[in-house]
């Protein structure tokens, strides 16, 4: 796989399975909370396993394999909780996904200060972050929420960002060399921009 390619498969793959979760969620926000448990923790088993898939193919770049490491491990313990306690009450829900949110949000935000000059679009990164962040805040700050709630909170948080992903996958791939497309910022595909 080209070093183009991956840059573009992770936040395609990641934007593609939020968008899916955000859909199931919002089209079935009654869910009972056993149910939305078993959505979420989907969801979050698979964006892990990439973010992990994404560790092992950038793993001679240091920064960004430990970052990518680090949140998928997260987000494949955040779905093996939700699988192996079926049972999770709303409150221990909303407490797995806020964390999960938060903390991937958090890392998230550190890839995009920490390595500006080498992504090629970091402020979609930041936008990623900052959206995952105030979601999972948005959960701890409502404790006796109830699972309509938190499909709510859950469904729009992964709309938006997988759209984020997706839209910064099109960009990537639409700017990549070779093409003669200029990039949104202005200058022509194959230049770098430091964000």
């Amino acid at each position: 796989m080209t070093a183009r390619m991956k840059t573009v498969w992770l936040p395609a793959a990641r934007g593609a399975a939020a968008v899916v979760f955000g859909v199931l969620t919002l089209l079935w926000p009654r869910l009972t909370v056993l149910a939305l448990a078993g959505v979420f923790g989907a969801y979050a088993l698979v964006d892990g396993v990439m973010l992990l898939g994404a560790a092992w193919w950038h793993r001679r770049e240091r920064r960004s394999a430990v970052t990518c490491a680090a949140a998928g491990t997260l987000g494949v313990a955040a779905g093996l909780i939700t699988g192996v306690w079926p049972g999770l009450t709303a409150l221990a829900l909303l407490v797995v996904a806020g964390a999960w949110a938060i903390v991937t949000g958090c890392l998230e935000l550190w890839v995009a200060t920490r390595m500006r000059h080498e992504l090629r679009h970091a402020w979609w990164w930041r936008a990623s972050a900052g959206l995952s962040a105030a979601a999972g805040a948005q959960l701890w700050l409502r404790p006796d929420a109830d699972a309509v709630a938190i499909a709510l909170v859950l469904g729009l948080y992964a709309l938006i960002a997988g759209g984020l992903w997706l839209a910064a996958a099109w960009r990537e791939y639409r700017t990549r060399p070779g093409r003669g497309v200029r990039s949104w910022t202005g200058p022509a595909s194959g230049a770098r921009v430091a964000h």
